[in-house]
């Protein structure tokens, strides 16, 4: 075991240690409820598994901790629940502080049998697709130990707001992510501004083959226009149904190394993952790709959508950029 390099705060791992001895069900079971309540049928899926920052002044009052970033610490097990990792088994959660509302952003790791190792989404990367998803920034990230992998840590430089971001754990530590990854390679390396998620990076799209049903189509182009595609130029989105008739979407997340990329299936799937539903509740996807771009996210789309929700429907469609 090699010894971390960096000194914990011993007397807030102390506390938490306490308040979680002690209040820990409490806090458990108070935001199990805000959760239940933000995923269900009639909610908002971009508010799924989501406290907002009134509810988390309530619990903060309630409990009497000391700030937004002990219940962040304490919802780690509420978080982990929404893990899923059927191959490796190695469950980790992750909670978010969005800069711009204080909401908390709950989410895990999510493993997909039968198809790549490298569609894996980690649990750090879960909570920066749901936060970017939403339109925000990711302030802080709560994680059970500020140790992310080196994919995480790289995932994370992709963002314009990476150099402020805070990473903690209920060991005492509070780091920058410029502290766990000095010298970072980042977008500016290849001449190109940091990820914003309330940037339309492609405003013009416009479908280049019959467009999917109206609703359908209208995620798409609002996902896709959201898109961070700056390497390869072809911006691209997917759109899931669920049984319920509820649909979420995400665009494509590329990275400046290319290959942490997150492909926009991915990225939908996280937003299932988000409602609590099942994989296999799924009953339809659709992908938008740039027609005659520089990559093809159609067979992966395939090959994920077919491993995650094997009676889902795939369905492919080109866009033109404007």
């Amino acid at each position: 075991m090699i010894d971390a390099p960096f000194r914990a705060d011993e007397a807030a791992a102390q506390r938490l240690a306490g308040l979680a001895a002690t209040i820990g069900a409490q806090v458990e079971a108070a935001l199990g409820e805000a959760v239940a309540a933000s995923v269900a049928p009639a909610a908002d899926p971009l508010a799924a598994s989501t406290i907002s920052a009134a509810e988390v002044a309530r619990l903060v009052d309630r409990f009497g901790l000391a700030s937004e970033r002990e219940l962040a610490l304490l919802a780690l097990p509420v978080a982990g629940a929404m893990a899923d990792p059927p191959i490796s088994g190695y469950r980790v959660a992750a909670v978010g502080i969005e800069a711009e509302t204080g909401d908390l952003v709950l989410g895990g790791n999510l493993e997909f049998p039968g198809t790549e190792l490298a569609t894996t989404i980690h649990a750090e990367g879960f909570i920066s697709l749901r936060v970017r998803r939403r339109g925000r920034t990711l302030e802080t990230l709560a994680v059970r130990e500020a140790h992310p992998c080196a994919h995480c840590r790289q995932t994370l430089a992709e963002a314009d707001a990476a150099d402020r971001l805070e990473i903690i754990d209920p060991l005492g530590h509070e780091l920058t992510l410029a502290e766990l990854y000095p010298w970072a390679f980042q977008p500016a390396a290849l001449g190109v501004s940091g990820d914003r998620a309330d940037a339309l990076s492609w405003p013009g799209l416009a479908f280049a083959s019959a467009p999917p049903p109206a609703e359908v189509a209208a995620l798409l182009l609002e996902a896709g226009a959201r898109a961070h595609a700056p390497y390869s130029r072809a911006p691209s989105a997917v759109a899931l149904r669920l049984r319920d008739g509820r649909l979420v979407s995400a665009g494509c997340v590329e990275s400046v190394a290319f290959n942490p990329s997150i492909s926009a299936i991915q990225a939908a799937l996280v937003e299932v993952a988000a409602t609590r539903a099942a994989r296999g509740e799924v009953t339809d996807g659709w992908l938008a790709r740039t027609a005659g771009g520089a990559v093809d996210p159609a067979p992966g789309f395939r090959a994920l959508l077919a491993a995650a929700a094997p009676s889902a429907a795939a369905h492919v469609v080109d866009w033109r950029l404007g």
